[in-house]
């Protein structure tokens, strides 16, 4: 009886300190949700792209020219080359695939290796159907996650509205020509602008742009039947915090004690 209380016991702690020893100390594992908003017959939202960084990272600079990288985010609504532009500056992460349809939720983890220093969290991925609108952060240290001893200051929620959503000013705002997500069209084929990042609203786009939208079928079998606004909310991201190992141990030792107890009470009866 001793030696097979003992062998399930070691069993026990063998899985709790395995556990542990999946992920380097410090390290914190975030869930990362995105919800597309809009009601149906709205926008979509092409993947979206998140990095952690320690606030010296800035995706983009309103009045200013896009990155070759955001260009190809707010054109195409691939996030490779933001990605690789990314690189060395901290974790990051594409959560979901073309396109986020209104309702639409999808989530991915996130492993950040030194929370301490990476701290904050930046996103930018394409509203569509357009030309070369986007969303995102300008200002990298808007969204805190950790404190400066990497503790996780969430969870989080970020509501994306209309007026969180930027013109990129690198394609001429035509839906007839070079929009992507819409039927028959090629995103490829457009006209260059050659202008500066501003937003959507409270900017200098063409007032009958928007209204250009509506009735446009798109690839996902729908037409355009709801236009954003400044106020309509068009994503939630969701951060939260997956259990670090100390508190897999944790679980782990109370699973021993529990075991143990329960032993010692079966054999007093």
């Amino acid at each position: 009886m001793r030696t097979a209380f003992l062998r399930d016991f070691l069993r026990v702690l063998t899985v709790v300190f395995s556990l542990a020893g999946a992920a380097p100390a410090f390290a914190a594992e975030l869930q990362i949700t995105v919800t597309n908003n809009q009601p149906a017959g709205g926008f979509a939202i092409a993947p979206v792209w998140i990095g952690i960084h320690d606030g010296t990272y800035s995706t983009f600079t309103p009045g200013t020219t896009a990155s070759p990288a955001l260009e190809t985010l707010a054109e195409l609504g691939d996030t490779s080359q933001l990605a690789a532009a990314f690189s060395g500056h901290g974790a990051e992460t594409t959560v979901g695939s073309m396109p986020y349809v209104p309702g639409a939720t999808a989530s991915a983890l996130l492993h950040v290796v030194n929370p301490a220093v990476d701290q904050y969290l930046s996103f930018a991925a394409m509203v569509v159907p357009s030309n070369d609108f986007f969303m995102g952060n300008s200002d990298p240290k808007a969204f805190h996650l950790f404190d400066s001893s990497g503790n996780f200051v969430g969870p989080m929620t970020i509501l994306v509205y209309g007026r969180n959503v930027w013109d990129a000013g690198t394609e001429v705002d035509n839906i007839n020509y070079g929009a992507a997500f819409i039927v028959g069209d090629n995103a490829t084929d457009h006209v260059a602008a050659n202008g500066t990042i501003g937003p959507v609203f409270g900017g200098s786009i063409d007032p009958t742009y928007l209204p250009s939208i509506l009735g446009k079928a798109t690839p996902a079998g729908y037409d355009i039947s709801h236009l954003i606004s400044s106020n309509d909310l068009i994503a939630t991201i969701q951060i939260s915090s997956v259990p670090e190992p100390s508190s897999m141990i944790m679980l782990g030792m109370g699973i021993s004690g529990a075991f143990l107890a329960a032993r010692r009470s079966r054999k007093r009866a």
